[in-house]
């Protein structure tokens, strides 16, 4: 069957619950924790310099790390569930809720570390020096030497400094100081143990969808949901002709490819993207990602490029931006009227919606019609193309998120090793690298799964913002003088 939509690229968009890491860069990593994160690997085998089918924008996830598992901490399917729901809550922020979870778990298991764990969190998120510092003592008992356990503790001497600096700065400079541990596979933090869907939180769309009383809301709705209903589709697609926001017109897109809608509305929905695609580009005459979406987003995959189209490709490079949105706005707006409708948890869902913004289908296209258009051209043809596709990717390599910068590196890349650029091609692959090795560290943090909700929220606005800059910051070397790591 055709898709209506033809799929944007492999990055796909996953549930906001799951830790994944979706294609290169930005995801939403929210297990427990409920935090942004990204991550990018390199699949086995998979050479910067191929140019095929497979160079495109998606790689696996990270291998775990070799070795033993840290002791596992049994308990009963009833306190995990009631710890599950307590780090959740602690969270997104909702410390009642959390309380009363973690009141439940301990009751049963008042020894269970992975529950003390978030009580201890929950009283520094909450200030109460004199209570974390008694349930560390208690948890240091049941959990003796962790890194986990010392973390903590160096997080709450930070926070209790006169002078102290953000939670996530915190958090880095106490990391940075037991030396970067590696928490990837920590059984004291939540999500250690998978657990069946949360019977308590079923409902939750169902209620945020009946109780919002604006379009814009529901729409928000539709894009972060889990699965889209079919009613939930249809009225996406009813949404499109009024859509004034490119990137509330690319998440549409991304939200409705495949089988999202019954095939009885490809047709309209073909017609509906086209129209509204062409009058946004009218309106922003200055974005590439419009221009490019408009020249090749139906196109076929592979295909060889026509001079026609080269032509215009070439006129596209030199617009002056990629997009004329802000993704750090789109974000702070979504989360605005998520929480207006009572999301339990507001900031992971619209992050949800932000990484459907990064579903644009127009360079994915065109990587692959470069693969299919090289064959056919002349040296000097070739060497055009390649500046064509290296003017393209600088100008994604400029965005603030990581997919936009993994992606326009990989299009540097294919298109100075085009040009015969080796000097250009070294310099692509070496920021590729970089990047890669700083995500590889920052994974060690599994920052995603430490229930503090101001950890949460300054590290979303953070990286909303620049992410690249944020996480080369994070994960920098110590200055000197930092403390080395902890036997």
């Amino acid at each position: 069957m055709t898709d209506p939509i033809p799929p944007p690229s492999s990055q796909g968009t996953s549930g906001r619950r799951a830790a994944v890491w979706s294609g290169v860069g930005l995801a939403v990593a929210l297990a427990a924790g409920g935090a942004l994160y990204v991550r990018s690997a390199r699949a086995p085998g998979h050479a910067h310099d191929e140019h095929g089918p497979h160079d495109g924008h998606a790689h696996p996830e990270l291998p775990a790390p070799k070795g033993p598992r840290a002791v596992k901490y049994a308990a009963s399917p009833e306190v995990l569930r009631h710890t599950d729901r307590a780090a959740r809550f602690a969270a997104s922020g909702d410390a009642k809720k959390a309380r009363e979870s973690l009141g439940e778990a301990l009751m049963l298991a008042p020894k269970f570390a992975p529950a003390l764990l978030v009580h201890v969190c929950l009283a520094l998120q909450e200030g109460h020096d004199s209570e974390a510092a008694e349930v560390l003592e208690r948890l240091k008992a049941e959990a003796p030497g962790s890194p986990e356990v010392a973390l903590l503790e160096a997080l709450r001497e930070r926070r209790r400094a006169p002078d102290a600096g953000t939670w996530q700065q915190a958090f880095r400079d106490a990391w940075v100081e037991l030396g970067r541990p590696d928490f990837r596979q920590s059984e004291l933090l939540p999500g250690a143990t998978p657990l069946p869907p949360d019977p308590a939180l079923v409902d939750w769309e169902k209620a945020a969808w009946a109780r919002a009383t604006s379009d814009d809301t529901r729409l928000r709705l539709a894009l972060a949901t889990r699965k889209l209903e079919p009613e939930q589709a249809l009225f996406l697609l009813n949404q499109v002709p009024r859509l004034e926001d490119p990137d509330l017109y690319v998440a549409v897109r991304d939200a409705l490819r495949g089988e999202a809608l019954p095939e009885s509305e490809y047709e309209r929905a073909r017609t509906v993207f086209r129209e509204k695609l062409e009058a946004l580009v009218r309106a922003h005459p200055r974005s590439m990602q419009l221009q490019l979406l408009l020249l090749l987003g139906d196109t076929e995959s592979g295909s060889e490029l026509t001079a026609a189209e080269i032509d215009a490709l070439e006129k596209v490079a030199t617009l002056p931006a990629w997009r004329e949105t802000s993704f750090h706005d789109g974000y702070v707006r979504s989360r605005e009227l998520l929480r207006e409708v009572g999301v339990p948890d507001a900031s992971a869902a619209a992050m949800a919606v932000s990484k459907r913004v990064l579903g644009e289908r127009g360079t994915w296209i065109l990587r692959t019609r470069n693969v299919g258009t090289r064959g056919s051209l002349s040296p000097e043809g070739l060497k055009r193309l390649g500046r064509i596709t290296r003017d393209i990717g600088a100008s994604l390599v400029r965005q603030p998120t990581l997919v936009e910068r993994m992606a326009g590196l990989q299009l540097v890349r294919g298109g100075t090793q085009d040009m015969g650029d080796d000097a250009g091609r070294a310099l692509a692959l070496n920021q590729i690298e970089a990047l890669e090795q700083t995500l590889k560290t920052f994974n060690q943090t599994a920052l995603e799964r430490w229930p503090v909700a101001a950890l949460t929220e300054e590290l979303l606005m953070e990286i909303t913002r620049d992410e690249v800059t944020w996480l080369e910051g994070f994960v920098a070397k110590a200055p000197a003088g930092t403390a080395k790591a902890r036997p």
